[in-house]
């Protein structure tokens, strides 16, 4: 018989969180290491915390002295989500097992607050990736694709030997096992790294990513194009390359619809690699980082920012007047968003909410996961009026954008 324990605030948190970073398949692969500057009690929705990124330097050649601007260039992290579950109990046996505790509340709590910050956090990343692969509306079935998704991030600076997570859903999954069938064998090394009818979940030598398979990834339903639009006004551009946004001026548009996370390329522009600036090859792609519609012209918000030289440039020039731009996908498809990502492309923290005392609150606690960085609130006061005990569980969490190269849409 198992030892019955008395069901605390405390344990409750501590079972929750423990249920709930197994399952953030997303967020859990964005880095933490920012939660510690939110890290004061009581911290309120909305902040916001700035994070320097590293100076980028070009190389001077001959002995004369050259030197550099230092360019401090900084991103924000705000945090704005508040995650929830509430309940009221009027009677209710408190004394449990913990396996009973975590069957009937721990888990069922865990799930519920994982897919909604999950899901927020695939939304994020995928609407902030300008790198794409795949075709918008259909499920790849080829190794081309998966590979190439890792080209883009190394030809864009990231070392080779780097560890990239590659977060797909089911269908993608089980698409590409159909797709390398005669590859596959059940006997073999290759073979034992799939199961369930698609890729094995946390397989860490195919293809050199480890792998994660998870529901919630983002679906991108893309606007209703129109018009064949160009680039409106020559030199438009930055100064700080992948690590800008900036307004993009275009015209030849007839009732245009370009959705939040939306791309195109812009002919003849090319991305290059960030030490050498040398040319990749590929035409850089711009992902649409507000809703944007027009009639003839407009200004559109994109990412990254055009820097055809200096310390930040990514592109081989800036795009003359009338250069045509081209949409990826078909207009208004429907398209599941992988995610191909180093942990370092974006932030995810979760910090303390503030647990109140005094009249009414029966009790409250603040607890954290030392292996994930999560954090939860859990507040527990009497309804005088209707005689019931009123119990809320509260995280704080938000995100943001550190190395957005670093990471890469795989179309479905």
């Amino acid at each position: 018989m198992p030892n019955n324990v008395l069901l605390t605030p405390q344990i409750l948190v501590r079972l929750i969180l423990m249920n709930l970073g197994g399952y953030l398949a997303v967020a859990r692969n964005m880095t933490k290491q920012y939660a510690s500057e939110f890290a004061k009690p009581g911290a309120k929705v909305g902040d916001t915390v700035s994070v320097r990124k590293p100076q980028r330097f070009v190389p001077s050649v001959g002995l004369l002295y050259q030197p550099q601007a230092l360019s401090n260039v900084k991103t924000t992290i705000t945090v704005n989500d508040v995650t929830g579950v509430h309940y009221e109990w009027d009677s209710v046996e408190k004394t449990l097992s913990l396996q009973d505790a975590n069957e009937m509340y721990g888990k069922p709590a865990a799930i519920a607050m994982a897919h909604n910050v999950n899901a927020r956090a695939a939304q994020f990343a995928a609407q902030n990736t300008f790198n794409a692969v795949g075709t918008p509306g259909t499920t790849p079935t080829l190794l081309d694709t998966y590979l190439s998704a890792g080209d883009k991030i190394v030809e864009l600076g990231l070392p080779p030997e780097e560890l990239l997570t590659c977060i797909v859903n089911r269908k993608m999954s089980s698409q590409f096992v159909v797709g390398q069938k005669t590859l596959f064998n059940p006997a073999g090394a290759i073979g034992g790294t799939i199961k369930d009818g698609g890729i094995a979940e946390g397989v860490d030598n195919l293809l050199g990513y480890k792998w994660v398979r998870d529901q919630t990834i983002y679906t991108q339903l893309g606007g209703a194009q129109g018009g064949t639009p160009q680039v409106s006004g020559a030199g438009q551009g930055t100064s700080n390359g992948n690590n800008d946004t900036m307004s993009l001026n275009v015209k030849n548009l007839s009732s245009t619809v370009w959705n939040v996370g939306d791309r195109f390329t812009i002919a003849g522009i090319y991305s290059v690699h960030p030490q050498t600036r040398q040319s990749t090859g590929d035409l850089q792609q711009f992902v649409v980082l507000a809703p944007f519609s027009a009639a003839s012209t407009g200004s559109v918000t994109i990412a990254p920012g055009i820097t055809p030289s200096g310390q930040y440039q990514n592109v081989t020039a800036s795009p003359a007047d009338a250069t045509a731009i081209t949409l990826l996908g078909a207009a208004s498809f429907s398209s599941p968003q992988g995610l191909l990502m180093h942990k370092n492309s974006y932030a995810f923290v979760s910090i303390p909410l503030d647990t109140p005392k005094g009249p009414g609150v029966i009790s409250s606690h603040e607890e954290e996961d030392p292996e994930t960085g999560l954090r939860a609130s859990f507040v527990s006061f009497f309804d005088g009026v209707h005689r019931v005990e009123g119990n809320r569980l509260d995280m704080l969490d938000g995100f943001g954008v550190l190395y957005r190269e670093m990471c890469c849409v795989i179309a479905s």
